[in-house]
């Protein structure tokens, strides 16, 4: 590897940010979590060509956007430390899941972020502590504070419209969290006794709920009262999570899944499943609303190109695999009633 450090451009309390944090943290690269900050978003932008966070910045001088992304070529680079299963069926499903948390569950974590009156001015002023550039060693000063709340007031509204083209607001409400507390109490109930999803060794979709967990749902003050009273075990792996680096610990042994995980994949079809054909009929005819359906009640959310490309992502990587591994892998789909979901 070349020597240097990665350099994460970002936000604390960002999704996708402590998702790359996360893995950088556990294959214990070296790496820098810094703010996306007035002086150095214009040069970061105009090489990432996205405003969105986070970026990379690799020792080499690359500069590269998308969680998944810049995760797979870590796990590329460093092999010795894997967090991609290498076997077809754990690394199909490992696929899926990195794919349901990155599109679907930033659902949740808009709602709960931006829903409550005192928890949005909450979120927004975390944000603009980073994006102002204030600092974090000490209290900011009047001038600084000044600076931090005038781009507050600008990330507020954006937050609540965002929240509302994700169809995460008021109105959705009731079956939102009852999904996300059937997500919470699934992950809680395998978490109490097998640490990571496939086995002892974190994996992708592991770090990917970890960084989640770190930005969102055990910092934000709403979102951490609703999964103290859903599964209170859940920010207990957290912090046991977080503070993990790897080691020559392993997933399950012939390609098997965990018991304990199998309940996820009704709850993504109920929901994920429901919008990720929609979404891609949505892409291709260039709408810029989807629409489908949620417990009978018609959903009109944003149309997520970045959804779709996910999709072809998976779909990809089951086409690079041999043919063994290939059918290993649709097998592993088939069975759980995923496969239409990654079908052309």
């Amino acid at each position: 590897m070349l020597p240097g450090e990665y350099l994460i451009y970002g936000a604390d309390p960002s999704y996708f940010t402590r998702m790359v944090e996360a893995a950088m943290r556990y294959m214990r690269i070296p790496h820098r979590a810094l703010p996306k900050s007035p002086d150095v978003r214009d040069r970061l932008e105009a090489r990432a060509g996205t405003h969105l966070i986070p970026v990379v910045e690799t020792p080499e001088g690359w500069v590269i956007h998308d969680s998944t992304y810049i995760i797979q070529l870590l796990d590329m680079r460093y092999p010795d430390r894997p967090v991609i299963p290498r076997s077809p069926a754990q690394r199909i499903l490992c696929r899926v899941l990195d794919d349901w948390i990155d599109e679907w569950f930033t659902r949740a974590a808009l709602h709960f972020r931006w829903v409550d009156d005192d928890g949005a001015r909450e979120g927004a002023l975390a944000i603009a502590h980073d994006l102002a550039g204030a600092p974090k060693d000490r209290k900011p000063d009047d001038g600084e504070m000044a600076t931090v709340q005038a781009v507050a007031d600008m990330i507020l509204p954006w937050g609540r419209k965002a929240m509302g083209v994700m169809a995460a607001g008021p109105d959705h409400q009731d079956q939102l969290r009852a999904e996300f507390a059937a997500f919470l109490k699934i992950l809680e109930a395998h978490f109490a006794v097998i640490p990571a999803l496939f086995g002892e060794r974190l994996s992708l979709a592991d770090l990917k709920t970890l960084g989640a967990m770190k930005a969102h749902f055990a910092a934000d003050s709403v979102a951490k009262a609703f999964v103290t009273a859903q599964a209170p075990g859940l920010l207990d792996w957290t912090g046991r999570a977080w503070e993990r680096v790897a080691g020559d610990e392993t997933w399950l042994d012939a390609d098997a899944i965990p018991e304990s995980l199998e309940p996820l994949f009704p709850l993504l079809l109920d929901g994920f499943g429901r919008f990720l054909p929609e979404n891609r009929k949505a892409v291709e005819a260039g709408e810029k609303w989807t629409h489908f359906m949620l417990e009978g009640k018609p959903v009109r959310m944003f149309t997520r190109p970045d959804a779709e490309k996910s999709r072809q992502a998976v779909m990809a990587e089951i086409a690079a695999m041999s043919q063994t591994d290939a059918r290993a892998a649709g097998a592993a789909l088939a069975s759980r009633g995923l496969a239409f979901l990654y079908e052309d």
